[in-house]
């Protein structure tokens, strides 16, 4: 199965912690690798240190101009020109030198605030490093060289399930509300993680047992002992399969949904033109033939198929999220 996997995080984040891990697998870490070291000087490099001279410099002797593009509009221009003034004061009160003095110490004073502030790890890496083993990437589910294990590919699973959810999640009609006895925003969100947990834990434990076969591969004792571990491992797999089929189940009646919406909305575009289009023809065609005829263009039973689907598509949802549902069986 082709396709890219977006890291799944854990619905128990907070939703913007959630959706700023959830943006790319960039400087995130697998959740089956060992959790990333805090960096030292939180990141922070002579690099960074030799960057922020320059803007350090401006800060110093120019604030009213740095300002701005450091704090934002209006707090930059308020405090540049507060420290504008100071340094204008120094230069006519005391000289060069006392302008020199009080220009060096605004530019150690931002130099030491730009890198405290501005430089090293970032909200993101922190993030993500705190947050080791709350979300899983494409390394953490294991691909085709498990599925004599497994007999199923964790990873095609997994991109199963994210597919289904996103073709849900982004539906018309979902994002109109016609599914809102369905807790969407919620239940797939945590269907998605719950999966992901279920397939990450089996690609872990199935990954040991063939490395043990492997050390081992004529021990007859070795074999006779993993094959019941394997079994067990297939047999939850199969229903975790069971779960991402129910969810495609969703997604696929949604998406007849969406369809049967789109058709609705033509037709009842066609139905708020159908009163111009009566009196025009009326006043062409002053007959009661002429006028049946165009009443009988916009016939109701084209709302039926749509609600029907609809329907299917609700029950099929609330399938999803009724108490249990999120238990494989």
């Amino acid at each position: 199965m082709s396709g890219t996997l977006r890291p799944v995080v854990d619905t128990s984040l907070a939703q913007e912690d959630r959706n700023l891990l959830a943006e790319s697998a960039d400087g995130l870490t697998a959740a089956s690798r060992p959790a990333p070291p805090r960096p030292r000087y939180g990141g922070r490099t002579w690099a960074d240190a030799g960057t922020a001279v320059p803007a350090a410099t401006l800060c110093g002797f120019l604030p009213v101009v740095a300002g701005p593009f450091l704090l934002g509009l209006r707090a930059g221009l308020t405090a540049g020109a507060a420290s504008q003034i100071l340094i204008v004061a120094s230069w006519w009160w005391g000289g060069a030198g006392a302008f020199l003095l009080v220009g060096t110490a605004l530019q150690l004073a931002a130099w030491s605030s730009i890198l405290a502030v501005g430089c090293g790890e970032g909200r993101r890496q922190r993030l993500a490093r705190r947050s080791h083993g709350r979300y899983y990437l494409a390394g953490d589910f294991a691909g085709g060289s498990l599925r004599p294990v497994l007999r199923v590919s964790a990873i095609d699973q997994m991109l199963r399930a994210q597919t289904a959810v996103e073709t849900v999640m982004e539906s018309q009609v979902n994002s109109d509300g016609l599914l809102d006895d369905v807790a969407n925003g919620v239940t797939l969100p945590q269907q998605e993680w719950e999966i992901a947990q279920a397939l990450a834990e089996l690609s872990r434990i199935g990954r040991r047992l063939r490395d043990v076969a492997k050390d081992q591969p004529s021990s007859s004792r070795v074999r006779e002992a993993i094959e019941p571990q394997q079994q067990a491992l297939r047999n939850s797999a199969a229903s975790v399969v069971r779960r991402v089929d129910a969810l495609e189940r969703y997604a696929e009646r949604v998406r007849a949904a969406d369809a049967e919406y789109g058709e609705w909305q033509a037709v009842r575009k066609l139905e708020e033109l159908s009163s111009d289009t009566r009196e025009v023809l009326a006043r062409t065609v002053r007959d009661d033939l002429a006028i049946s005829e165009i009443d009988g263009l916009m016939d109701q039973r084209a709302v039926h198929p749509f609600q029907r689907t609809l329907e299917e598509a609700r029950q099929a949802g609330l399938v999803l999220s009724a108490p249990g549902a999120s238990e494989p069986t």
